[in-house]
């Protein structure tokens, strides 16, 4: 053991020996190069730097590479340039209606609805019937003369049921879909444009309604609908359509499709709207119906019987209410 101490000790004299040795010189060196500091540098950047990048350059920056670098750094720059681009164009049609009207427009609003909102903001569109050539705009509330949606609802999109309200100065539905004779000469077509979409429905039911309670057991048949129906509850939608309906047209009811109903004001009894089903079509040019049959068996409301004094046959039937109202 004492050996190996021994050993030990010489072994660590002779690294520090050589340690102080080494130190000594590079400091020496060190001394020397510090001394004349600017004249290595410049030397140092010429002879080892200055080489070396072209070296490097040479190897990396081809044209090939450099086209590449390109590239990358112009892509970013024309993907957000296009985007302004597009973001201008898009939005460009506004600038006339924000200046004329000195208000904010939602964001892809139809240019042929801007100056209507720009008017009244509560418009919501517009009811073309091609019948009568005329055109009423729709309002999101009761005002002025205007039609209005149903039961406070607003525009939604992919909404199963719309409902919009005829006030006493619009076009005469009732004149073109009250008999199935009426109906099968009547171009059977609505235009409904929103704010941000056109869409085309056809004409496939018509019937008459109390909006006063009493006159039918506390109950009014809830035609005015706004929202999604659940599947059930459309199945009982189109029973109770299909039998207050005033004549049967060739539609087959869809849970898929979308409807739009519109109520009018109507002599018929008092208190009694005439309304009309629509379903919403893709097609502008749609073939129309071109047979109806008259119901030989209305579901009216309880006062039409009493004042016919007729048996009610759906006397018994329940009150329906879809889920949402």
């Amino acid at each position: 053991m004492k050996e190996f101490f021994s050993k030990l000790k010489e072994k660590l004299k002779k690294f520090g020996s050589k340690s102080k040795t080494g130190f000594s010189a590079f400091w020496a060196k060190a001394k020397i190069w510090f001394k004349n500091l600017i004249p290595n540098i410049k030397n140092w950047f010429k002879n080892k730097f200055k080489p070396k990048v072209k070296e490097l350059a040479k190897k990396y920056c081809t044209k090939k590479n450099l086209t590449i670098a390109g590239v990358i750094v112009l892509i970013p720059i024309l993907v957000f340039t296009s985007i302004k681009v597009v973001d201008f164009a898009r939005t460009a049609y506004l600038r006339p209606y924000i200046e004329k009207y000195k208000i904010e427009f939602p964001e892809g609003i139809r240019e042929e609805m801007c100056d209507a909102y720009g008017l009244d903001q509560t418009i919501r569109g517009k009811i073309e019937i091609e019948d009568f050539n005329s055109t009423i705009y729709v309002s999101k509330i009761l005002k002025d003369n205007k039609a209005f949606l149903e039961n406070d609802a607003d525009i939604k999109k992919d909404q199963h049921f719309r409902a919009i309200r005829l006030n006493d100065k619009a076009a005469d539905i009732e004149s073109l879909y009250s008999t199935d004779k009426l109906y099968l000469k009547s171009s059977q077509s609505i235009k409904f444009t929103t704010l941000f979409e056109e869409e085309q429905y056809r004409v496939i039911a018509a019937y008459y309604i109390n909006t006063n309670p009493d006159d039918d057991g506390g109950y009014v048949y809830p035609y005015n609908f706004c929202g999604n129906m659940s599947e059930k509850d459309f199945n009982s939608f189109e029973d109770r359509v299909s039998h207050r309906t005033l004549y049967f047209t060739d539609y087959e009811y869809n849970y898929e499709d979308y409807f739009l109903s519109i109520s009018a004001p109507s002599d018929f009894m008092e208190d009694f709207r005439f309304v009309i089903v629509c379903v919403k079509t893709d097609r502008k040019g749609f073939d129309k119906c071109k047979k109806a049959t008259p119901n030989e068996k209305i579901f009216f409301p309880q006062v039409w019987y009493d004042k016919n004094k007729e048996e009610n046959p759906y006397r018994f039937a329940g009150k329906w209410i879809p889920k949402g109202i």
